[in-house]
């Protein structure tokens, strides 16, 4: 028997199997790959090893009680594998509560709060080549227990060898094959689940080991932490949540359970995750024929868990990647071999985003080798890096970095910033006179406007909270108004056709928005690309009765959004790719704006006297994001040319109770919500005319808490929470310290 000497557990996760195909499932297995740092683990090489400690006579497959009643929380840590020359395999872990208090190991479902379930997974990894001229080297792990179906070990045994500090051992039931190579990296994943006071824990260890001594090789190309910049946290197959651990069942050989006549479908990580996230823009998706879909098998359903389809009217549902998909460093940044996406390129990985191509020299279901690649085609995985070099320096070419530019990030691009530098004759019922200078990254101010296909302004008020707003426009479509200049410092100065209101009070905001197409040079065979460039939405207030300004109050970061989105105008595109601060949203998306003027064009929808969707940004984003786990479906805005925008098919991919996850620490409670924030106006079309129909408004605390929670008793309780003359009750029950207050209910999961 070799005895390994302990280096630090890497804490991570394995996991096996499909998802059921839920909805919570489906997205928990997307949007991202991520980390586990891989710690070294010294062997047989001079380094003394840690003690082995002898197993205590007590056997933990029953349901022996724990001294100490276990309190909150979950801790679980792989300190030793031992592999011995026979192949049996016994891994020491530890088991506790939060607090240390020992917890029982048990290998069925668990029983009670005092217990975990524990099950665990094997697999080595190994170099292969290639093929091809070039041989370029790769590496895989492979599953010990099930190359091509991956399993969890079972018969093995549990034995309690500290039951004060809750350490055990477990004996796999299963051994390597005869023969096995014990200078290979073996890689065992725990995972462990808890339910505690109705809450589900879970933790997922994993430990690297050469049987034959030396340091283990890392091979992580994403983390867990990366994942969980989106997920909140990465959740699949019920409760594995470590990358690492997926990656040992998720293995090349890996395909689904789809039972015959069909053919069984690839789960190797790197494809699986790849067309997950690419989703509702797979090439075989956007272009293939109504019903094309990309699905997994699920041994739980028995039926596939579908990420992307097109149905019979050639609308494409499924996996929406939140940002560029251009840019792979969103996942591969932090990982120990997280350099391999450029240094690697292989069909495995680069043929799923682009899964209309097939590089290779076998069958895909892209086709037969060659199939829309250069020249028609195939080689074998070792030779791709001789046309695909990591990074060329050049933008839009087929080197690995080059190809994967954002457009919007561009080297090419001169970069375009607008600032207001003054407002001048912005008393109630003036007509005020921005002005405004635009420059280049360099600070150069333009002089001309001509180079612009935008510039327009959103002036709105008051800030307690937004109930009017005026949109003009200086360049383009719809323009108004007067433009002079510039001066000698690059100012312009814009006067709108309208005015401020009359009756208008309080503090106002002006706010920004400029853009300009650019065409970016590629290199062949790569496609001539355009851009829209955009400025940063720029706000500024200014008082339209000679009172104190007042700034609107702050409930989201845009940085937080940037976490998921990225930057705005760079990295996701909204209207036009035009607007990218959420100060400069909530100008328009203000309670009493709806889509009206945009519905009223559609026919049908005037004959119908039809309810009107408000766009009010607290209720418009809360129903945007809860999407596909909305009650009340489907959930449409007419958007630009009467166009229904139906975004009921949103998949979340965090935990829709994290508030944290978009708000600013505490904003989402009661209080300081609602504070000055205005109820949501409530209308619908006159059949007549087309004209809006005002019929009521929705307190603003009932508006936002029904846009997520839209059940018919939900919507219910609310009513009846409110009085007549719209005063709400909801503070009885959700204020802070109260019974059900909203940070509670809000807690989210561990």
């Amino acid at each position: 028997m070799v005895n390994i000497a302990l280096g630090t557990a890497a804490p991570s996760a394995c996991a096996a199997g499909i998802p059921s195909g839920t909805a919570s499932v489906t997205i928990d297995l997307i949007l991202t790959a991520v980390t586990n740092a891989l710690n070294s683990c010294p062997g047989a090489d001079g380094v003394t090893a840690t003690p082995t400690l002898t197993p205590s006579p007590t056997s933990t497959t029953g349901h022996q009680p724990t001294p100490i009643p276990a309190g909150p929380g979950l801790s679980s840590s792989i300190t030793n594998v031992v592999i011995a020359s026979s192949g049996s395999i016994t891994v020491t872990f530890t088991l506790t509560d939060a607090s240390g208090i020992p917890l029982t190991p048990v290998l069925s479902a668990v029983q009670n709060g005092n217990q975990g379930r524990v099950r665990f997974a094997v697999a080595h990894l190994e170099d292969y080549t290639g093929g091809g001229e070039i041989g370029s080297p790769f590496t895989r792990y492979v599953n010990d227990l099930n190359a091509t179906r991956p399993v969890f070990d079972s018969k093995g045994t549990l034995q309690t060898l500290d039951p004060v500090n809750g350490v055990y051992s477990y004996t796999f039931g299963a051994k390597l094959s005869q023969g096995f190579d014990p200078t290979h990296t073996y890689t065992v994943g725990l995972q462990v689940d808890r339910t505690f006071q109705g809450q589900q824990l879970g933790v997922d260890p994993v430990f690297d080991v050469v049987p034959a001594g030396g340091t283990p090789e890392a091979f992580q190309a994403v983390t867990t932490q990366e994942c969980n910049s989106c997920h909140d946290p990465l959740i699949a197959h019920g409760n594995r949540r470590e990358v690492r651990l997926c990656m040992l069942c998720h293995t090349e050989a890996a395909v689904d359970g789809l039972p015959p006549p069909g053919t069984p479908r690839s789960i190797d990580f790197r494809t699986m995750i790849h067309k997950i996230h690419a989703g509702k823009s797979l090439p075989s998706i956007v272009n293939g024929p109504p019903g094309t879909t990309y699905g997994i098998y699920s041994t739980f359903s028995k039926s596939d868990t579908i990420f992307a389809e097109k149905d019979a009217n050639g609308v494409i549902t499924g996996v929406g990647f939140p940002r560029s998909l251009e840019n792979c460093t969103v996942c591969h940044t932090n990982g120990p071999t997280a350099h391999y996406y450029t240094d690697r390129p292989a069909t495995a990985a680069c043929a799923t985003c682009h899964d209309d191509v097939n590089p290779s020299l076998n069958d895909t279901p892209a086709g037969p080798p060659g199939t829309n690649h250069f020249q028609t085609l195939g080689y074998g995985e070792g030779d791709c890096s001789f046309c695909h070099v990591p990074d060329s320096g050049k933008e839009f070419d087929i080197s690995v970095k080059g190809a994967h530019v954002v457009p919007e990030r561009s080297r090419q691009l001169a970069g375009l910033n607008m600032q207001i530098t003054g407002v001048t004759n912005s008393l109630a019922g003036q007509i005020p006179t921005i002005s405004f200078k635009i420059t280049n990254t360099a600070g150069t101010a333009l002089t001309d406007l001509s180079g612009l296909d935008r510039v327009a302004f959103a002036i709105a008020g008051p800030t307690t909270d937004y109930a009017t707003v005026l949109t003009p426009t200086a360049v383009g479509g719809g323009k108004s108004g007067t433009v002079t200049g510039p001066d000698d410092s690059g100012v312009f100065e814009y006067t709108p056709a309208t005015g401020i209101p009359a009756n208008a009070i309080g503090t106002w905001a002006v706010g920004t928005e400029a853009r300009r197409v650019v065409q970016l040079t590629t290199v062949d065979p790569i496609p001539a690309k355009t851009v829209e460039e955009a400025a940063v939405n720029q706000v500024v207030t200014f008082s339209v009765d000679s009172s104190m300004p007042l700034a609107r109050r702050t409930v989201v970061d845009p940085n937080n959004c940037g976490v998921c989105h990225g930057q705005f105008s760079k990295d996701f595109s909204i209207h036009g790719n035009l607007r990218n601060q959420t100060e400069y949203c909530v100008l328009c998306h203000n309670p009493n704006n709806s889509d009206v003027s945009q519905r009223k064009t559609v026919p049908a929808q005037v004959a119908a006297g039809a309810m009107v969707t408000s766009i009010d940004f607290k209720v418009m984003i809360h129903k945007i994001h809860r999407g596909e786990n909305l009650e009340q479906k489907p959930y449409i805005i007419y958007g630009f040319g009467g166009t229904p925008n139906d975004f009921s098919t949103v998949l979340f991919p965090g935990d829709l109770r994290d508030c944290t996850k978009c708000h600013d620490q505490g904003t989402y409670l009661l209080p300081p919500f609602p504070g000055t924030a205005l109820g949501t106006q409530v209308a619908h079309l006159d059949p007549a005319s087309g004209n809006l129909v005002v019929t009521g408004q929705l307190g603003p605390i009932r508006a936002v808490c029904t846009a997520c929670h839209d059940a018919a008793e939900a919507v219910a309780h609310a009513e009846t929470m409110t009085a007549f003359d719209g005063t709400e009750a909801c503070t009885v029950c959700h204020e802070e310290g109260r019974d059900f207050a909203v940070s509670a209910l809000h807690a989210g999961r561990n």
